[in-house]
């Protein structure tokens, strides 16, 4: 079995690259580790409550419990599925601010200021709701749109955020992302717009494109310094496939690094460790783990409707004929419907905070669980954290999970950023707009005054919201995992192309800047390969 590309994972990039590469013509195998996307909850938007920790369609890893987390094991969702983690996310969609591209060229990350990826990201989205047309895209698979059914409480939250001063902003992907606005969603029509429902769908048929699905990578094959296929078992059948052209590795933060080391690449101490034998010694795989790690402030709600009634038989039984038959409702909601951008202290040239509103609050007695009196809550999110952990290879079993250490708040100065979030949430919360709807804060129980209070309620209570990013990483320096053309360093026929690459998170959702990486990535794999 042979191909010119072999893909290895089916989500936000690696279905994006299987259609750009396949459209010339080259031979492209995809490989994914889960089952096809036909879940029903996969495609309602609210049903991503029940995807977050399908024991199939999930991956279901947990952190090792840490200090910055109290000892608790916090459960990381990653998507096993065709559309990967955009087959169950909460369709959030947010470029990042133009310094964080900045900054990675700055980095030595050539090619991938702002100016550079901005064609890419217009390239890949029809924003439907217009927008500046010199930096919003109107022809591409993935669509984008305004939040579709808004509560009056978000309307609320927004005018309470004006009143504690922070101004409106129509478009946060547009020219000014620091400010109050509404959340934009992928999605197309009132179905989720994963990256399998768009780029993927719209390669279907293409009689060059192969996509096999319960097939795991189990190894990556290689002939002396050239990655030359991929070993992978399906349905209990160990194959092999050869790439004449690139393997192109596309399994994310968690799996990317994990398939690098279990084939012989990654820090050569480790790979002894666990009975590997080394291949080539990159010390940098696995390692410069970043992540967004927030504390949720709720309130009671009173004389207001919110998901948790909603989310209830019997008030959901209409919420379903709305969905069916106007394409609006609870069931077209996303996880956040506004948010704001903003910074925790004077002189910062973009925002370090998210504050993420939504009319709803969890009562933490399992995964996705709501109150079930009326409630509301806003997670504070340090978009820019500098605690930085690693994912590590346990053995060299492919079907062992790795051993993930997030090191969450092991930097100081994340505790100050996070009780500026509280505090900035606080202020919006009680502000009258808000403040009449409030039957008070029942999250946190207590004040938070210092950044050790903020870092303590941390420990006792934070969890992440699935942007992990980092661990093979893009540079050229000695630690960097690939170039700047996303090229592994010191090997040949393989490059990754996924969020693994980033150097570090960036200042919001990571959907977006995943897909972005994978457009970049298959115009400079096609212009590499040319002729």
């Amino acid at each position: 079995m042979a191909a010119d590309y072999v893909i290895v994972g089916a989500g936000s990039a690696g279905c994006l690259l299987a259609n750009r590469l396949s459209a010339g013509g080259d031979r492209v195998v995809l490989l994914e580790a889960g089952p096809k996307d036909n879940h029903p909850m996969i495609h309602i938007p609210a049903g991503l409550r029940s995807l977050l920790a399908h024991p199939v369609l999930n991956w279901n890893y947990s952190t090792e419990g840490e200090e910055g987390t109290g000892g608790r094991r916090i459960h990381w969702p990653r998507g096993k599925t065709l559309g990967g983690s955009s087959s169950i996310n909460g369709m959030i969609y947010v470029r990042g601010n133009p310094a964080d591209f900045d900054g990675w060229a700055q980095r030595g990350c050539r090619g991938w200021s702002f100016d550079d990826v901005l064609p890419y990201f217009r390239k890949s989205e029809t924003y439907r709701n217009g927008g500046d047309s010199e930096v919003r895209g109107d022809g591409g698979e993935l669509q984008v749109e305004d939040y579709r059914t808004i509560l009056p409480l978000t309307h609320k939250f927004v005018e309470a955020a004006q009143q504690a001063g922070f101004p409106v902003t129509a478009d946060y992907n547009g020219t000014q992302q620091s400010g109050v606005g509404y959340c934009q969603n992928t999605r197309i029509g009132r179905r989720r717009g994963s990256t399998a429902a768009t780029f993927l769908k719209a390669a279907k048929g293409r009689p060059n494109l192969a996509v096999e699905t319960e097939a795991l990578a189990t190894r990556l094959l290689f002939e002396g310094r050239r990655c030359v296929g991929v070993a992978f078992r399906q349905r209990g059948q160990d194959r092999e496939i050869r790439a004449e052209k690139e393997v192109l590795v596309c399994g994310g933060s968690v799996n990317s690094p994990h398939l690098l080391q279990i084939s012989g690449v990654g820090p050569g101490a480790h790979l002894q460790s666990i009975g590997v034998e080394t291949v080539h010694d990159l010390p940098g795989v696995g390692g410069n783990m970043s992540d967004h790690y927030i504390v949720r402030i709720s309130h009671q709600v009173k004389d207001a409707v919110t998901i948790n009634e909603l989310a209830r038989f019997p008030r959901v039984v209409p919420e379903v004929f709305k969905w069916v038959f106007r394409g609006n409702g609870a069931l077209t909601f996303g996880a956040t419907s506004a948010m704001v951008f903003c910074n925790s202290r004077e002189g910062l040239a973009s925002p370090d905070l998210q504050l993420l509103f939504a009319p709803c609050s969890f009562s933490g007695e399992a995964i996705g669980a709501f109150e079930k009196q009326p409630g509301a809550g806003v997670a504070v999110c340090p978009t820019r954290p500098e605690s930085r952990g690693s994912i590590m290879a346990a053995s060299g079993d492919p079907f062992q999970a790795p051993v993930i250490k997030p090191n969450y708040m092991s930097a100081e100065n994340d505790s100050h950023v996070m009780l500026a979030g509280i505090r900035h949430t606080r202020r919006i919360l009680e502000s009258p707009a808000f403040a009449a709807y409030s039957g008070g804060e029942t999250r946190p129980d207590r004040p938070i005054e210092t950044p050790e209070d903020a870092k303590q309620y941390a420990r006792e209570t934070g969890t992440t919201i699935y942007h992990p990013v980092g661990t093979c990483r893009m540079g050229e320096d000695p630690m960097a995992v690939v170039d700047s053309r996303l090229r592994l360093h010191g090997m040949s026929g393989i490059r990754v192309v996924d969020a693994s690459v980033m150097p570090e998170v960036t200042t919001g959702n990571t959907n977006a800047p995943t897909i972005m990486i994978a457009e970049k990535g298959a115009a400079m794999i096609l212009e590499d390969n040319a002729g």
